[in-house]
């Protein structure tokens, strides 16, 4: 008697040797930490610690905490999930005659998360649309930050420890007395 060659014996030899593959994996249960790290969100605190309100608008979000006036003390937080692009972005608008600011956050699939602040482009010289890097935008490893300070107001971003999302702060201030960052903000984006 012959042993059976259809089909069904095939898919049973391919199971059983996928189970013994699979059992005789090099991986560890801790390897998918990273790998479930790199899949979270992003999510941006935005603390006004100015002597001013501020308006938020989010441009780019999943949830908000809440948007527009920010008065001194208060905060406003979003978050954001995106396969490709910005996870979460939106606009500062500081009390006239300041230009506002644009921000955002993101955690590629590939590469470090990261935030950046940029500046709208003063409307008078024709590039409403247009804004310029205040800050890098390479990846942040937990506790960097990122500071501009124009020497009338000072935004700091803080990449915080990780929990649900990737953590970021945003904090608006009054200047510390010396210029950090590119000022003018420089480069062009829009």
């Amino acid at each position: 008697m012959s042993a059976s060659r259809g089909p069904g014996s095939y898919l049973a030899a391919l199971l059983a040797l996928t189970t013994i593959i699979a059992g005789a994996s090099g991986c560890s249960s801790t390897d998918a930490g990273p790998r479930l790290a790199a899949n979270l969100g992003t999510r941006i605190c935005i603390v006004n610690s100015w002597t001013e309100s501020l308006n938020v608008t989010y441009g780019q979000k999943d949830t908000s905490t809440r948007e527009g006036d920010i008065p001194p003390g208060s905060q406003s937080c979003a978050e954001g999930t995106k396969f490709n692009g910005t996870d979460v972005s939106g606009e500062l608008a500081l009390p006239d005659p300041a230009l506002p600011f644009a921000f955002g956050a993101t955690n590629p699939w590939v590469g470090e998360p990261s935030a950046w602040i940029l500046q709208r482009e003063d409307p008078s010289t024709g590039g409403y649309d247009t804004y310029h890097l205040c800050t890098s935008e390479s990846g942040m490893d937990v506790g960097a930050t990122r500071i501009w300070d124009n020497g009338t107001e000072r935004i700091t971003i803080t990449r915080l420890g990780d929990d649900q999302w990737k953590e970021f702060t945003l904090v608006l201030e009054s200047s510390q007395g010396q210029r950090v960052g590119n000022d003018p903000c420089k480069g062009g984006s829009g």
